[in-house]
């Protein structure tokens, strides 16, 4: 069986509300204007998938708690949890969607290989992702010529690399051939586990094959152990147990409509009630007085951060001026000939006139700004921290309005209608049944594992299975890189020629960097990025139809950030130093024929994967699609975000970012501490190893 990774749903659990993008097996599309937080979506997903860092948007930082990925990991459904802010905290990982998060213990993973004492009994979330796709956990040489070479672990990041380019990465010259030597070294190697052509693949196979079978029996004998004490407490089926609580939740809504009928006919007011209920009163306005606070809080969190990064801007203004300073120089005294007027140009007057502020003065500006920026950095972390404290107030006042109520009750039953000792009653009835479906619940989260045990079984005996046929298979024959290489070249030749460049011929793989090479140019030497752009996506899509075609260790998962890079929709100054504009216009790459074409043929490959009831998935992220091509990839769409909300389309990520002005903000990456939710009522509510997580290939 293939390894496959199925985004389902992200969801931001933010302070005043859930932000949520759906996806779909196949292609998925986003797109819209520049600053929309398009690109946030898949560095929050790489981010929920082990990426070391997380960019913080100033939307995202100013709105969000926390961040949670459903996600299908070959058959098996799991929803992440992840600190945005603190990259460090444990991973909580749910077997279940993420409306089923209440029902389910978490397991914690240490999101790197990092020792944490206050979780020793927590596994590395990297081992977690390839244990849960059935790939094989393994070590590499750092020198793989070298019999004494050091090994150093593979994770799922250097696997993941394959399976996600940014914006910055995708068609540059270094996106397949990095400065590190080490770096590149190592890629290699996870290429060759790729395709199975390690050396000492088989050894490995056969310890990987040995650590499941005892795994599984480990379980076995724990899922036995559970089986046979919940049969001799009687503790119920799964099946009886959701049935009690679904009749429970009917009696409590009976119940709940009589209550509301005898309080409508109460009309006993004692000098007792009257007390307790100007207490709920004064309760009620003290908990409005919190819930305003809160507010002001959040509207002083979304300013001070937008002042903050204002600060961080006229830093960034300041010290580009500095270093323009530096590079003009100081100016002559004199030119001899105006280039306009034939006069002669005396610098020394215009000083006179204008005011030139000194390198010194700015940065003590620099200073200043900077001084400044701590401390509103500091005045968001304080006031963050008030809004958590305003939380548990509310719960606090909440509490003490449920005991004033009960009071209210208990104390005025010799004063009220007989109505009043019949709703005593039900009271105490509903009380009961809530405290029976509490326990329900408790005893349904422990089917759920139960349940999720055997389920256990069932993956790991399949794992077993297929890991005993690859062992098989590897020692009949092993692949050779050759061979590998030959079928990429292959698929990246029908691509090419399928998107209409010029030219498309000599296509090979270079047998020593394992890079493409059209026309005989090694990709990292072809000067268009427009064309670098072209082949680098086909080079990824060449490991998708791979995966289709025989059984390699790739997850058939695919994240492209910003697909018409260098193809003439985006803008041509930001990129104009790392293309050849020349080189460009020669390859026609602005014809919008072309970008359709790469659409259409990652369309196809999506086709060619439901036709043989194969899991893939494709995430394209770009600036806006052209008219002409809209309406044909108007079902891949997604999410479409408009600066203007242009026929109501959200702003973004975060839809009611408009608010805070944040355009043209850089994201920040400095974390802050935030205190997670132990629950799912906002849900419901809505290495230290060397070359982890590099940027480039």
């Amino acid at each position: 069986m293939a390894s496959s990774i199925l985004i389902n749903q992200l969801v931001v659990v933010g302070r005043n509300k859930n932000y949520t993008v759906n996806f779909n097996p196949g292609v998925n599309i986003i797109y819209g204007d520049s600053n929309t937080g398009k690109s946030s979506v898949l560095n929050l997903i790489d981010y929920l998938l082990g990426a070391k860092k997380f960019k913080l948007y100033p939307e995202i930082e100013a709105a969000a708690r926390y961040a949670v990925l459903d996600v299908t990991l070959n058959d098996d459904r799991y929803s992440i949890k992840r600190d945005i802010f603190d990259e460090n905290r444990v991973v909580e990982v749910f077997p279940c969607e993420i409306a089923r998060i209440g029902e389910y213990p978490a397991k914690t993973y240490l999101p790197n290989f990092k020792a944490n004492s206050s979780y020793p009994n927590s596994g590395f979330f990297s081992d977690f992702l390839l244990g849960a796709l059935n790939l094989n956990n393994i070590k590499i040489k750092e020198s793989p010529s070298k019999d004494d070479s050091k090994l150093v672990r593979l994770s799922f990041r250097d696997l993941f690399k394959y399976c996600y380019v940014n914006q910055d990465s995708l068609g540059s010259e270094k996106f397949l051939k990095s400065d590190n030597y080490a770096l590149r070294v190592k890629n290699k190697e996870v290429f060759k586990y790729i395709f199975n052509a390690l050396d000492g693949n088989i050894s490995a196979l056969d310890a990987q094959l040995s650590e499941k079978i005892n795994q599984r029996n480990k379980i076995d004998k724990t899922y036995s152990t559970v089986s046979e004490f919940l049969r001799d407490a009687e503790f119920g089926t799964f099946s009886s147990l959701d049935q009690e609580i679904v009749n429970i939740d009917k009696d409590i809504a009976d119940i709940a409509a009589r209550v509301v009928e005898l309080n409508e006919r109460q009309t006993a007011d004692p000098e007792v009630y009257r007390t307790i209920k100007t207490e709920l009163a004064s309760l009620g306005l003290e908990r409005q007085a919190v819930i305003q606070d809160m507010h002001e809080q959040q509207h002083k969190i979304e300013r001070f951060t937008r002042l903050k990064n204002d600060y961080l801007n006229d830093v960034a203004k300041f010290k580009a001026s500095i270093a323009a300073r530096s590079i003009i120089g100081e100016v002559e005294p004199e030119i001899e000939l105006c280039p306009v007027c034939d006069n002669t140009l005396e610098v020394l007057s215009a000083k006179q006139r204008f005011d030139i502020t000194p390198e010194e003065k700015m940065s003590s500006e620099i200073n200043v700004l900077k001084r400044r920026a701590r401390e509103t950095e500091n005045i968001v972390n304080e006031t963050k921290k008030l809004w958590e404290e305003n939380k548990l107030n509310l719960a606090e006042i909440e509490r003490a309005e449920a005991e004033a109520l009960k009071l209210q009750e208990q104390n005025t039953k010799e004063f009220t209608s007989p109505y009043l000792a019949e709703r005593d009653i039900f009271v105490a009835q509903v009380g009961e049944l809530k405290q029976k479906r509490k326990d329900l619940v408790s005893r349904l989260k422990i089917r759920n594992q139960h349940k999720y045990l055997s389920k256990s079984i069932e993956s790991l005996d399949i794992r077993i299975s297929q890991l005993q046929k690859q062992l098989e298979d590897l020692k009949k024959q092993t692949p050779t890189m050759s061979d590998v290489l030959s079928e990429l070249a292959d698929n990246l030749k029908s691509y090419l020629a399928f998107v209409k460049i010029k030219s498309p011929t000599n296509i090979t793989y270079d047998a020593n960097s394992f890079s493409p090479k059209v026309r005989g140019i090694e990709y990292s030497d072809i000067t268009s990025g427009g064309l670098r752009t072209i082949v680098a996506i086909g080079y990824l899509c060449s490991l998708m139809e791979e995966a289709l075609k025989s059984t390699i260790s790739f997850p058939s998962f695919l994240m492209i950030d910003t697909v018409g890079k260098y193809l003439g929709k985006t803008q041509q100054q930001k990129y104009g130093e790392e293309t050849d504009i020349s080189a460009d216009a020669e390859e026609a790459v602005s014809d919008p024929q072309k970008y359709q074409n790469i659409f259409e043929y990652i369309i196809q490959i999506a086709g060619d994967y439901e036709l043989q009831n194969r899991t893939c998935q494709f995430i394209l992220v770009d600036n806006d699609v052209p008219d002409h091509i809209v309406d044909k990839l108007s079902g891949f769409i997604v999410a479409h975000f408009s600066s203007e909300k242009t026929n109501g389309l959200p702003v973004g990520l975060i839809d009611d970012a408009d608010s805070m002005e944040y355009s043209n903000i850089e994201p920040n990456t400095k974390s802050t501490e935030v205190q997670l939710n132990d629950g799912s009522k906002d849900i419901d509510k809505a290495p230290d190893e060397p070359f982890e997580d590099e940027a480039d290939f």
